[in-house]
């Protein structure tokens, strides 16, 4: 098992390695190449890759609490499973990633592209999503108790089932959602954009509406 704690890998052409469980605590890897590089069940914990390029890399059960990944390209990642725990994705491009199941408890997506993103039964409790883009994202059986959606484009989304507990979705975009069986109690819709969205047998006890569309 690779052991590269604290290693210094900033700009390196890391491509399709085999980084299967490997030690990466506090690494710099911000602007390296990991496109396609297996680094399933490896430990990334407060690891920086602000900037580095993983398209279609494998990160599955892999820990990656406190890890910042600010303007990295995460196309088509996966990450099943993996523990995110206050990670930063602040402007990230995630388009096409696998978050099944992944524990994304307190993680800051501020302003990230997170379109077509599967969450299905992902942990979002406390989750930053401000201005994120999640357009066509699936949320099925997630968890975003208490998450930050405001103003977030989730056009098309697919939130049935989905716990949006206290959530605050003011002046976002909710759109052809579907928010079939969802519980929205105590959410914030100030504002927001419910045209076409689906809320047949939704849970919509104390939700705060104030002229949404």
């Amino acid at each position: 098992i690779p052991d590269l704690m604290e290693v210094d890998l900033s700009g390196q052409n890391l491509n399709g390695f085999n980084l299967f469980q490997a030690e990466l605590m506090g690494a710099n890897l911000s602007g390296s190449l990991l496109i396609y590089t297996d680094l399933t069940e490896a430990c990334v914990v407060g690891a920086i890759f602000d900037k580095a390029i993983l398209r279609h890399a494998y990160l599955n059960r892999a820990k990656l609490t406190r890890t910042s990944f600010q303007r990295a390209d995460l196309t088509m990642t996966s990450l099943e499973e993996a523990n995110l725990i206050r990670v930063n994705f602040s402007l990230a491009d995630l388009e096409g990633a696998n978050l099944y199941r992944t524990n994304l408890i307190a993680v800051n997506f501020t302003k990230a592209n997170l379109s077509r993103v599967n969450f299905t039964e992902a942990v979002m409790t406390g989750a930053n999503l401000n201005e994120a883009k999640l357009i066509g994202s699936n949320f099925d059986k997630a968890n975003l108790t208490g998450a930050d959606l405001v103003k977030a484009n989730l056009k098309g989304a697919n939130l049935s089932q989905a716990n949006l507990s206290y959530t605050n979705l003011r002046e976002a975009n909710l759109s052809e959602t579907n928010l079939r069986k969802a519980n929205l109690t105590g959410a914030d819709l100030t504002h927001a954009n419910l045209h076409g969205a689906n809320l047949i047998e939704a849970e919509l006890d104390g939700v705060i509406l104030n002229t949404s569309i």
